[in-house]
């Protein structure tokens, strides 16, 4: 039953999340032409890499300030972050590489959905940790 009502929330979000992707709005296929839409979306993967790397820093920053723990506390907590965030890049890296392409019905093709792929998972990605962490 849970399963069900997780993947009904999916779906119901999925269209929603299609109209406010971060690549869209970081790159407008309509009035870039040709090669100026591929480099415009490798200039936001690159861009969206730096975003991310600054949130994580940011978070072990955050976690660096907390005076109540103890510096061991810190560095286990900072050491789980960094696995967690090692865990997302390879999951983050096989779904745009190995799944979106499938996912172009929306008329772009596989390499153009792949990068679009890349800049929506760190941009949802960043999000979260600056969320959680702060800005």
């Amino acid at each position: 039953m849970l399963v069900i009502l997780l993947l009904a929330s999916l779906a119901a979000t999925s269209t929603g999340a299609q109209e406010a992707r971060s690549s869209r709005a970081a790159c407008d296929r309509a009035k870039l032409p040709g090669r100026a839409y591929i480099e415009c979306l490798e200039a936001a993967v690159r861009d969206n890499d730096r975003a991310l790397a600054a949130a994580l820093s940011r978070a072990h920053a955050a976690i660096d300030a907390r005076p109540e723990l103890v510096p061991v506390q810190k560095t286990r907590w900072k050491n789980a972050l960094d696995e967690a965030q090692g865990m997302f890049m390879r999951f983050r890296n096989l779904e745009c590489q190995n799944v979106a392409p499938y996912e172009g019905s929306r008329g772009i093709g596989a390499f153009e959905e792949r990068l679009a792929c890349l800049i929506d998972k760190s941009a949802t990605r960043a999000r979260d940790l600056e969320t959680r962490y702060g800005q």
